[in-house]
This record gives C-alpha cells, structure tokens and sequence, in this order.
C-alpha cells in the first residue's frame, strides 16, 4: 500500500535505522490491528463493520496489509515490469535495485 522513502546517505551513516523503522511501523500497526479489532466499528463509517473486518481477514489474512519485502514480491516484481513496459522507466529495476540492501530480509513477528 505504502513505501518509506529515506535517503541512502541517512542509512548508511546510521545503520540501526532501517530495521528500527520497520519494527515501529510494524509494532504500530500491529495496535491498529487490535484497535480495529475491539473498537474500530466505534468510530468507522462502515455500517457493518466487524462483519466486513471478519470478511477481509477470512479472505486475506490476519495479517491483510503485510510489511517487508518477501511477503509483497509477487507485488513488487509486477509494479517493476508494469513501469518499464508502460514506458514510465527506461530500464528493467529489480527490487535489489529499489530498495536498500539492509532492508531486503526484513519480516514481521508473528
């Protein structure tokens, strides 16, 4: 659904970064995942919420919005070809080509 973009300068200055991140935006979503769960048909406009939660979770997962490289390869590698023979890259990219190597075998806890 969404990347983190942080500067390879930043990275390579600061090596702890790149996993520190992933945990917290893992950890954080993580809650939401709870909250979603105990609470979110509170405060959602979705008029029968926890069915329509229950329904996402059968089809898709527990975990429907997984983080990391691995769990979103099919996506990535597909996102990869579509720009290049759409024309919006002039080259093939690999995901070794998007992404900093000290990110690329980051996975969630289960």
């Amino acid at each position: 659904m969404h990347a983190v973009a942080v500067k390879k300068e930043l990275l390579e200055n600061n090596p702890w970064l790149s996993q520190s991140l992933f945990k917290a935006y893992s950890a954080s979503k993580t809650a939401n995942y709870s909250y979603m769960t105990k609470l979110g048909w509170a405060f959602d406009t979705l008029p029968w919420y926890g069915q329509q939660h229950e329904e996402v979770k059968k089809l898709m997962g527990a975990n429907f919005w997984p983080y990391g490289i691995e769990a979103n390869k099919k996506t990535l590698e597909t996102i990869c070809r579509y720009c290049y023979d759409q024309g919006l890259i002039k080259q093939k990219v690999s995901i070794e080509d998007l992404f900093h190597s000290s990110s690329l075998g980051f996975t969630e806890a289960s």
